[in-house]
């Protein structure tokens, strides 16, 4: 008998994207437990000590933290589509990546989106110039492939686009954009993928 997937989610968490997206690039089943952002349920109190979504139970393991669980996917069902690069260099580009985005490009864009309503006027002063200079980054990265590491389809991508999702839904939309075309194809691209749309659905 299979173990069951049991995932504890937030619609539009950008870290709970990754973990919806990985499971449906795997095609594995799996059970969500939507939960309030703001009175979090108390199984997921029990289950992580800092009470934050994903929480992703597997039979009896408990797993949090979005970039420990779409590893652990990876590693446990490696099929139909392994999603971390075989080479050690490349595994470790994926995991600079995803801390580059989790403590540069999330700061950064949560800055711009929400300005003085969360953050002090200091905090957000150039945010604009800040989020520009870290997709220069990317458009750079992008240049020569279609994907951010390799060459191929990888966590990377996955642990990255919820966040330029994000970027790419502040109404207006910032101007300073369209000077990343490339950045702007590959979300496009990930945004079609039927992983992606499948983890957008709603129950």
């Amino acid at each position: 008998m299979k173990e069951t997937i049991e995932l504890y989610s937030f619609h539009r968490c950008p870290f709970a994207m990754r973990v919806r997206m990985t499971l449906h690039e795997k095609g594995l089943p799996f059970q969500i437990q939507e939960e309030d952002l703001t009175n979090f349920s108390p199984r997921l109190r029990r289950l992580h000590p800092e009470a934050k979504v994903p929480v992703m139970v597997h039979g009896t393991r408990v797993i949090y933290e979005s970039a420990i669980i779409t590893e652990y996917l990876d590693d446990f069902f490696p099929t139909p589509i392994r999603l971390m690069p075989s080479q050690a260099g490349e595994r470790a580009e994926v995991r600079l990546l995803t801390y580059w985005c989790d403590h540069q490009f999330k700061p950064a864009i949560d800055r711009l989106k929400y300005g003085t309503s969360r953050f002090s006027d200091a905090e957000c002063l150039g945010a604009p110039e800040k989020v520009t200079v870290l997709l220069k980054e990317l458009e750079r990265t992008l240049s020569q492939t279609d994907f951010l590491v390799g060459g191929s389809f990888s966590l990377a991508d996955i642990h990255l686009f919820p966040f330029c999702r994000q970027l790419l839904k502040i109404t207006p939309t910032p101007e300073f954009l369209t000077l990343f075309p490339r950045v702007l194809a590959w979300a496009e691209r990930l945004s079609q993928r039927p992983s992606f749309v499948a983890t957008m659905q709603k129950n």
